[in-house]
């Protein structure tokens, strides 16, 4: 990081020097390789292209662990009777802000989302003004608009990244890069402007990409179509969200061959890297690095710093990225269709019975009763993790390396290196989105036949029956289980943006500082099969426990509840100082 302020401070220093003097810009540098020449052949543009995609690896895009604190789905270090996270316990100042929803204008993190999401605009705006300046013979060329589709995509992306996340969607937009200091200063724009602006910038991308990209770790078409349809939704524009899902899910306008994973063990592993319904993915990659520095720009990812455990026991990191209460007992509670084979295993002991926990308990959250999946490389989590410690009951695992590895810090040279892609758009979630939007324009039948296809693959019971047959019993079950339970901690503040859109923010946090939860022991068969262990207090239970030995969670969010105003973040003051024309 302080490489990368390095780099940030000295780009800045560079303009106002280079500005400073009129005369200096009159004058043409015979060292400096024009931008003409640079950009006469499509094979130097790709490789600023791949400069764009090199932008998007900045972890504070996505931020999950900031994000997973400020929705329902996160808790930010240990539990105590008698004490708010942070105070003095395994998690700083910062974690209990987010975590509260006290953030203003000099939160660190504000600033360096704000930063990273133009930093990809900035590099997407250089391939696009390359692009146009080139010869009529390249530009008629397929690489010149495959080229030109992707940098769009980013261009119109991160706006549209901004306008879901700042100041009600008020956000500056950025169409072309600054050349004098005084273009800097420019003000925001209204939320349909830049919504019209971002949408013309994935039309393009969605009209001019193929369906798949070969490889597939560049964006096509159907990541465009997505945010399209996800933009729209955003809006409350149901009709016109549909379309672009239903053309992603059946293939109306191209082939894009995304398909729902039915192996349910390989989603988040490296063994499903860029698998069937993965539609945008960031890749990273392992490298041993020659020195100890981090530079946002490389292909590796800090996600392993914030959320791997290390071998024989916990991390002080996984206390900061653990899940609430409640969504552990959501998990624990959805039931399983005892009539699908995956449901039933034969344990260490020989004994056949239906697993613990679901398969897609298994693949979101390690918990203590989850023995029948390997956790890494022991047999259980119980075995691996002492949950009691600080009150972590359940583990975030879509950051994990625990397929590959029995420690993270194997990986890289750091601590911080882990090499995990990171996933911001499934089949899925589309699906789940699709249900949404039939759900709303009055088809209950075909909402639940989306949803339950998702579940289906995951071997849990359809929904089904009265409790299920009117468009608000379907639009809570979307909203309170489906939704948080498939999608927790992905996508790009998905979570924060579908309470806020759905105007239940303040009354969802009030509803689960409400709500009472207890940690139980849990007896566990142990590695070899010749005995049981026993985990203390770290089965979460839903209720008032009167058993000596349990332990009362203390009720979560209420603060949150308390604190909570409209869901949108504030300018930073980085860009409120050097920009006089925007003001929180």
């Amino acid at each position: 990081m302080k490489t990368y302020i390095a780099k940030t401070i000295s780009l800045t220093v560079m303009f106002l020097t280079l500005f400073s003097c009129d005369s200096y810009l009159e004058e043409v540098n015979p060292n400096e390789i024009s931008a003409d020449i640079y950009w006469s052949t499509l094979e130097e543009s790709e490789t600023n292209l791949i400069s764009v995609y090199g932008a998007m690896l900045n972890e504070y895009i996505v931020n999950a662990r900031v994000e997973s604190w400020r929705s329902d789905e996160g808790y930010p270090g240990g539990r105590f009777n008698d004490r708010s996270p942070a105070d003095g316990q395994d998690v700083s100042l910062f974690a209990k802000n987010w975590y509260e929803h006290k953030i203003n204008e000099n939160t660190n993190e504000l600033q360096l989302r704000w930063n990273a999401l133009y930093q990809v605009i900035f590099r997407a705006n250089q391939v696009i003004e390359g692009l146009n300046g080139m010869t009529d013979d390249l530009k008629s060329q397929e690489k010149w608009t495959l080229q030109m589709g992707q940098a769009r995509f980013f261009r119109g992306l991160a706006h549209f990244y901004l306008h879901s996340v700042f100041k009600q969607g008020k956000i500056i937009i950025r169409d072309v890069n600054p050349v004098k200091p005084t273009d800097f200063a420019k003000a925001a724009s209204e939320s349909a402007e830049v919504i019209a602006f971002f949408r013309k910038d994935l039309e393009y991308a969605y009209t001019n990409l193929p369906g798949q990209m070969l490889p597939k770790t560049k964006v096509d078409a159907g990541a465009a179509g997505t945010i399209l349809g996800m933009s729209y939704l955003y809006e409350g524009d149901y009709a016109v969200a549909k379309d672009y899902f239903d053309d992603i899910i059946n293939n109306k306008k191209k082939d894009y061959g995304y398909a729902l994973v039915q192996d349910a063990s390989i989603l988040f592993t490296k063994a499903g890297d860029f698998n069937s319904e993965s539609i945008f993915e960031i890749n990273y990659s392992m490298h041993k690095a020659e020195d100890n520095s981090f530079n946002e720009d490389d292909f590796i990812t800090r996600s392993a710093r914030y959320s791997a455990p290390r071998s024989g026991g916990g991390s002080s990191n996984l206390e900061t990225f653990t899940a609430a209460a409640w969504l552990i007992h959501a998990y624990a509670s959805d039931e399983m269709d005892p009539t699908d084979p995956r449901n039933t295993v034969t344990d260490r002991a020989g004994v056949v019975r239906l697993r613990k926990v679901s398969l897609r308990n298994s693949a979101m959250l390690a918990v203590v009763n989850d023995e029948d999946t390997e956790y890494y490389q022991s047999p259980s989590a119980a075995i691996l993790q002492n949950f009691k410690t600080s009150g972590k009951y359940g583990y975030f695992k879509k950051y994990t390396n625990h397929d590959i590895t029995n420690d993270e810090n194997t990986l890289g040279v750091n601590s911080w290196q882990s090499g995990k892609n990171v996933v911001l758009n499934r089949l899925s979630g589309v699906y789940l989105m699709m249900a949404e939007c039939l759900n709303e324009t009055g088809d209950i039948a075909g909402a639940l036949s989306y949803t339950n296809a998702v579940r289906k693959r995951w071997g849990l019971l359809a929904l089904e029956g009265a409790a299920y047959d009117s468009q608000e019993e379907v639009r809570t079950r979307l909203q309170l289980f489906e939704y948080p339970m498939e999608l927790c901690v992905e996508g790009f503040s998905t979570r924060n943006i579908d309470l806020r859109r759905w105007g239940i923010a303040k009354e969802r946090y009030t509803a689960l500082s409400e709500r009472n939860f207890y940690a139980t022991d849990y007896e566990y068969l142990n590695e070899e099969a010749t005995r049981t262990g026993t985990r203390t207090a770290s089965l979460v239970r839903e209720g008032i426990s009167t058993i000596e030995t349990d332990f009362q969670i203390v009720p979560e969010f209420s603060a949150a509840a308390e604190f909570y105003t409209d869901g949108y973040l504030p300018y930073p003051a980085s860009e409120t100082i050097n920009n006089p024309k925007i003001s929180n």
